[in-house]
Protein backbone atom coordinates (compact mmCIF):
# COMPACT_ATOMS: atom_id res chain seq x y z
CA UNK A 1 0.00 0.00 0.00
CA UNK A 2 1.38 3.36 -0.99
CA UNK A 3 1.03 6.07 1.66
CA UNK A 4 0.85 9.79 0.91
CA UNK A 5 0.23 12.84 3.10
CA UNK A 6 -1.75 15.97 2.34
CA UNK A 7 0.38 19.11 2.23
CA UNK A 8 -1.59 20.78 5.02
CA UNK A 9 -1.06 17.70 7.21
CA UNK A 10 2.68 17.68 6.50
CA UNK A 11 2.84 21.41 7.20
CA UNK A 12 1.21 20.92 10.62
CA UNK A 13 3.57 18.05 11.41
CA UNK A 14 6.64 20.06 10.40
CA UNK A 15 5.58 23.05 12.50
CA UNK A 16 5.14 20.75 15.51
CA UNK A 17 8.65 19.37 14.94
CA UNK A 18 10.04 22.92 15.02
CA UNK A 19 8.65 23.49 18.52
CA UNK A 20 10.52 20.68 20.25
CA UNK A 21 13.93 19.08 20.42
CA UNK A 22 12.96 16.08 18.34
CA UNK A 23 15.62 13.53 17.34
CA UNK A 24 16.10 15.05 13.87
CA UNK A 25 19.36 16.29 12.37
CA UNK A 26 19.58 19.64 10.61
CA UNK A 27 20.06 17.87 7.26
CA UNK A 28 17.04 15.62 7.82
CA UNK A 29 14.90 18.55 8.88
CA UNK A 30 15.92 20.56 5.81
CA UNK A 31 15.12 17.60 3.56
CA UNK A 32 11.61 17.34 5.05
CA UNK A 33 11.13 21.08 4.53
CA UNK A 34 12.22 20.73 0.89
CA UNK A 35 9.54 18.07 0.36
CA UNK A 36 6.99 20.36 2.00
CA UNK A 37 7.74 23.42 -0.16
CA UNK A 38 8.00 21.23 -3.24
CA UNK A 39 4.46 19.93 -2.76
CA UNK A 40 1.80 22.06 -4.48
CA UNK A 41 -0.99 23.54 -2.40
CA UNK A 42 -3.79 21.00 -2.19
CA UNK A 43 -1.42 18.24 -3.28
CA UNK A 44 0.12 15.24 -1.55
CA UNK A 45 3.67 14.15 -0.76
CA UNK A 46 4.87 10.57 -1.00
CA UNK A 47 5.42 9.26 2.52
CA UNK A 48 8.01 6.76 1.41
CA UNK A 49 10.14 9.69 0.27
CA UNK A 50 9.79 11.29 3.71
CA UNK A 51 10.71 8.12 5.58
CA UNK A 52 13.64 7.61 3.22
CA UNK A 53 15.21 10.80 4.59
CA UNK A 54 15.92 9.00 7.86
CA UNK A 55 17.89 5.91 8.74
CA UNK A 56 15.87 2.68 8.43
CA UNK A 57 13.63 2.08 11.45
CA UNK A 58 14.55 5.46 12.90
CA UNK A 59 12.20 6.38 15.76
CA UNK A 60 11.21 9.89 14.72
CA UNK A 61 8.00 11.95 14.61
CA UNK A 62 7.30 11.22 10.95
CA UNK A 63 7.65 7.50 11.52
CA UNK A 64 5.27 7.64 14.48
CA UNK A 65 2.70 9.71 12.57
CA UNK A 66 2.92 7.13 9.77
CA UNK A 67 2.43 4.17 12.11
CA UNK A 68 -0.42 5.80 14.02
CA UNK A 69 -2.25 6.80 10.85
CA UNK A 70 -1.84 3.54 8.96
CA UNK A 71 -3.26 1.60 11.88
CA UNK A 72 -6.49 3.39 10.95
CA UNK A 73 -6.24 2.63 7.22
CA UNK A 74 -9.21 0.87 5.61
CA UNK A 75 -8.55 -2.36 3.73
CA UNK A 76 -7.88 -2.11 -0.02
CA UNK A 77 -7.28 1.66 -0.06
CA UNK A 78 -4.32 2.51 -2.27
CA UNK A 79 -2.93 5.07 -1.88
CA UNK A 80 -3.80 5.74 1.73
CA UNK A 81 -3.87 9.48 2.47
CA UNK A 82 -2.68 10.82 5.82
CA UNK A 83 -4.75 13.91 6.55
CA UNK A 84 -4.67 16.80 8.98
CA UNK A 85 -7.23 14.87 11.06
CA UNK A 86 -4.71 12.05 11.54
CA UNK A 87 -2.00 14.51 12.60
CA UNK A 88 -4.24 16.24 15.14
CA UNK A 89 -5.33 12.86 16.51
CA UNK A 90 -1.71 11.78 16.86
CA UNK A 91 -0.43 14.85 18.73
CA UNK A 92 -3.51 15.23 20.98
CA UNK A 93 -4.00 11.57 21.88
CA UNK A 94 -2.86 9.04 24.46
CA UNK A 95 -0.72 7.49 21.69
CA UNK A 96 1.50 10.58 21.76
CA UNK A 97 1.15 11.08 25.52
CA UNK A 98 2.31 7.54 26.31
CA UNK A 99 5.29 7.90 24.01
CA UNK A 100 6.22 11.24 25.55
CA UNK A 101 6.08 9.86 29.06
CA UNK A 102 7.98 6.69 28.18
CA UNK A 103 10.74 8.50 26.30
CA UNK A 104 10.70 11.80 28.15
CA UNK A 105 11.56 10.47 31.58
CA UNK A 106 14.92 9.24 30.32
CA UNK A 107 17.34 11.91 31.47
CA UNK A 108 14.48 14.20 32.45
CA UNK A 109 16.38 15.39 35.51
CA UNK A 110 18.62 17.37 33.15
CA UNK A 111 15.80 19.57 31.90
CA UNK A 112 12.63 19.13 33.98
CA UNK A 113 11.80 21.16 37.08
CA UNK A 114 8.12 20.27 37.43
CA UNK A 115 6.83 17.11 35.77
CA UNK A 116 3.15 18.04 35.17
CA UNK A 117 3.84 21.23 33.22
CA UNK A 118 6.67 19.58 31.29
CA UNK A 119 4.48 16.82 29.87
CA UNK A 120 1.45 19.04 29.26
CA UNK A 121 3.68 21.22 27.08
CA UNK A 122 4.39 18.23 24.83
CA UNK A 123 0.73 17.80 23.90
CA UNK A 124 -1.35 19.45 21.21
CA UNK A 125 -4.01 21.35 23.15
CA UNK A 126 -6.71 23.80 22.07
CA UNK A 127 -6.06 27.22 23.57
CA UNK A 128 -7.90 30.54 23.36
CA UNK A 129 -6.04 33.77 22.61
CA UNK A 130 -6.45 36.17 25.54
CA UNK A 131 -3.82 38.81 24.67
CA UNK A 132 -1.67 39.65 21.67
CA UNK A 133 1.51 41.57 22.43
CA UNK A 134 4.26 42.89 20.20
CA UNK A 135 6.61 40.02 20.96
CA UNK A 136 4.37 37.21 22.20
CA UNK A 137 0.84 35.85 22.53
CA UNK A 138 -0.87 34.79 25.75
CA UNK A 139 -3.37 31.94 25.72
CA UNK A 140 -5.78 30.04 27.95
CA UNK A 141 -6.12 26.26 27.79
CA UNK A 142 -9.57 25.51 29.23
CA UNK A 143 -11.60 22.42 29.97
CA UNK A 144 -14.70 21.66 31.96
CA UNK A 145 -13.69 22.56 35.49
CA UNK A 146 -10.26 24.05 34.95
CA UNK A 147 -7.83 26.16 32.98
CA UNK A 148 -4.11 26.79 32.50
CA UNK A 149 -2.75 30.17 31.45
CA UNK A 150 -0.08 29.86 28.76
CA UNK A 151 2.23 32.88 28.68
CA UNK A 152 4.65 34.10 26.01
CA UNK A 153 3.93 31.94 22.99
CA UNK A 154 5.26 32.40 19.47
CA UNK A 155 2.89 33.14 16.58
CA UNK A 156 4.08 32.43 13.02
CA UNK A 157 4.89 35.58 11.09
CA UNK A 158 1.86 36.96 9.27
CA UNK A 159 -0.63 34.73 11.09
CA UNK A 160 -2.30 37.64 12.97
CA UNK A 161 -3.92 35.77 15.86
CA UNK A 162 -6.88 37.60 17.37
CA UNK A 163 -8.29 37.60 20.89
CA UNK A 164 -10.93 34.88 21.23
CA UNK A 165 -9.56 32.61 18.49
CA UNK A 166 -8.77 28.98 19.32
CA UNK A 167 -5.46 27.63 18.09
CA UNK A 168 -3.70 24.31 18.35
CA UNK A 169 -0.74 24.88 20.68
CA UNK A 170 2.36 22.70 21.05
CA UNK A 171 5.07 23.84 23.43
CA UNK A 172 5.60 27.60 23.00
CA UNK A 173 4.07 27.91 19.55
CA UNK A 174 0.73 28.53 17.95
CA UNK A 175 0.62 25.91 15.19
CA UNK A 176 -2.60 26.85 13.40
CA UNK A 177 -6.17 27.93 13.96
CA UNK A 178 -8.51 25.06 14.76
CA UNK A 179 -11.88 24.66 13.10
CA UNK A 180 -14.80 24.07 15.52
CA UNK A 181 -14.70 20.37 14.59
CA UNK A 182 -10.93 20.18 15.19
CA UNK A 183 -11.31 21.93 18.53
CA UNK A 184 -13.94 19.42 19.66
CA UNK A 185 -11.75 16.54 18.49
CA UNK A 186 -8.70 17.86 20.33
CA UNK A 187 -10.65 18.42 23.53
CA UNK A 188 -12.15 14.93 23.34
CA UNK A 189 -8.73 13.33 22.92
CA UNK A 190 -7.21 15.37 25.74
CA UNK A 191 -10.14 14.51 27.99
CA UNK A 192 -9.68 10.73 27.66
CA UNK A 193 -5.99 10.80 28.61
CA UNK A 194 -5.97 9.82 32.32
CA UNK A 195 -2.50 11.06 33.23
CA UNK A 196 -2.95 14.30 31.28
CA UNK A 197 -6.16 14.92 33.23
CA UNK A 198 -4.31 14.25 36.48
CA UNK A 199 -1.36 16.48 35.60
CA UNK A 200 -3.29 19.46 34.28
CA UNK A 201 -5.16 19.76 37.59
CA UNK A 202 -1.78 20.51 39.19
CA UNK A 203 -0.81 23.36 36.84
CA UNK A 204 -2.11 26.93 36.88
CA UNK A 205 0.34 28.62 34.53
CA UNK A 206 3.13 27.87 32.09
CA UNK A 207 5.42 30.73 31.14
CA UNK A 208 7.64 30.02 28.15
CA UNK A 209 10.00 32.87 29.00
CA UNK A 210 11.07 30.73 31.95
CA UNK A 211 10.42 27.14 30.89
CA UNK A 212 12.21 24.60 33.06
CA UNK A 213 15.96 24.43 32.50
CA UNK A 214 15.60 25.65 28.90
CA UNK A 215 14.88 29.17 30.09
CA UNK A 216 13.49 31.29 27.24
CA UNK A 217 11.62 28.73 25.13
CA UNK A 218 9.85 31.50 23.21
CA UNK A 219 13.23 32.48 21.77
CA UNK A 220 13.97 28.83 20.95
CA UNK A 221 10.72 28.45 18.97
CA UNK A 222 11.17 31.81 17.25
CA UNK A 223 14.67 30.93 16.07
CA UNK A 224 13.58 27.49 14.87
CA UNK A 225 10.69 28.88 12.84
CA UNK A 226 12.70 31.71 11.33
CA UNK A 227 15.16 29.20 9.93
CA UNK A 228 12.46 28.17 7.44
CA UNK A 229 9.62 30.69 7.52
CA UNK A 230 10.33 34.39 7.10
Amino acid sequence: MRVVINKDALDLTFRAILTCQCPVTAAEEKAVFDVLVGTPDGGVADYGTLLGIFKPNSNNVLRRVHDFSTWLAPVDVDPFVITRDHVIRYFASTFHWNHVVAEGMSGAYKKVLYVPSWFIAHMLVPARVIEVGEQAVHMMYEWDGGQIELRNLFAPRGSKPAVGEVWGVHFAALLDRLTPEEERLTRMLNDVSPLLIEFRADVDRIDYLDFHRFGNYLAFCTKRYETYFE
